[in-house]
């Protein structure tokens, strides 16, 4: 039986937006096209252009990865060849989704949940470097992972992808707000146990409860939008900048041997608080160590140019390393992969379903006739 692919589908592009792709070229932008097809928010005043936020365009390249994903790139990335948008399914591989994970919700909710997610082969490479910890410390088998803030399960996946004969993480519990990443978590993975539920009200007894113990490994990504540097950076001054300290808490009662807590590379350079500090204060009142280190997904062969902050937490963590790149940007002595480029890890997908014509109700404009003196 012939698999169906989910979160695959275009539309018909014409119009103003039909001839930006055209004018467009690999890794072109919008202050890249003729002025009379930029944004308005492009528009010089003086000698300056304004490079407003609302029309980012940029066309993907095939031999270098994408900029960042986000839950805001699909009217934004044009795809590499092709004089359209990119699908969802195609921001779900620059994320190294596997093409069988289905997102569920409007689009709109499968954008933010693809955008919103820990790139895969990125998660993968941390939770190697825990597994590899864990193994020198004498631990084997099953290592059971509760997930809070799990979203679509993108860490998750990549602790599952980490897992081999010695020791396996088996996540038996995940959480978050959001009904469609309740959807999406029990239709892939409904041995996960998911619980929407927001953490501030999550008891630990709940968790323990789906687990049937203490879990060994504790992993989340609080909300990053209060730190991202995209934003207004009012970390702690913002509700959902404390959120960390609930999931801290949680760490508290639950007492894993390990904790991985993720977010955005802004949380470093927030200027209202110095969060790293206040993180290491708050691990270290409940007696575990941390460390903390930004990683770039492109070096462990995602598609994508993605920086994330990861912190590593456990009551003693002699010997533990973080992750060393496994792909270069340039040809190296170590003769490892280079960077994969966004092109080439969508080029495998099928052409996708074309849902309904898009018309774009702004004609386009003429190009300015040459004068004489310039002809």
């Amino acid at each position: 039986m012939k698999q169906v692919m989910t979160n695959h589908i275009t539309r018909e592009y014409s119009g103003i937006v039909l001839e930006r792709f055209k004018h467009l070229k690999e890794g072109g932008k919008m202050g890249d096209l003729p002025e009379y097809l930029q944004h308005e928010s492009f528009i010089r005043k003086g000698d300056k252009k304004t490079g407003g936020p609302n029309m980012r365009l940029y066309r993907l390249e095939n031999a270098i990865p994408s900029l960042t994903v986000t839950a805001y790139i699909f009217n934004k990335f044009v795809h590499p060849t092709e004089d359209r948008y990119i699908t969802p399914r195609e921001a779900a591989c620059l994320q190294d989704f596997p093409i069988d994970w289905e997102f569920c919700g409007t689009l709109g909710q499968v954008q933010k949940q693809i955008g919103n997610a820990v790139p895969i082969n990125l998660a993968k490479a941390v939770a190697t470097s825990v597994k590899e910890f864990l193994i020198s410390s004498n631990y084997s088998g099953n290592m059971k992972i509760a997930s809070f803030f799990s979203g679509a399960g993108g860490l998750d996946i990549g602790f599952e992808k980490a897992s081999d004969d010695i020791l396996n993480f088996e996540t038996l519990f995940t959480s978050d707000i959001e009904k469609w990443s309740e959807m999406t978590i029990n239709s892939n993975r409904p041995n996960w146990n998911f619980l929407r539920e927001d953490i501030r009200e999550l008891s630990s007894e709940e968790v323990k409860l789906a687990i049937g113990s203490n879990p060994d490994i504790v992993i989340g990504g609080p909300p990053c939008q209060p730190f991202s540097v995209a934003g207004k950076q009012k970390a702690t001054k913002d509700p959902l900048g404390k959120l960390y300290s609930d999931f801290i808490l949680q760490v508290k009662n639950l007492q894993p041997k390990m904790v991985v807590m993720e977010n955005v590379y802004g949380l470093t350079q927030v200027k209202s608080a110095n969060m790293i500090e206040l993180i290491k204060k708050s691990y270290s009142d409940i007696g575990y160590e941390v460390i903390h280190k930004e990683l770039n997904s492109a070096d462990y062969g995602t598609p994508q140019k993605r920086r994330r902050v990861f912190f590593v937490a456990s009551k003693n963590l002699n010997g533990f390393k973080f992750p060393n790149p496994t792909h270069f940007s340039q040809p190296n002595l170590l003769g490892l992969p280079l960077y994969v480029g966004a092109g080439e890890a969508i080029a495998t997908l099928p052409k996708p379903k074309l849902k309904k014509r898009y018309t774009t109700m702004v004609t386009v404009a003429q190009a300015p006739k040459k004068s004489k003196d310039n002809q």
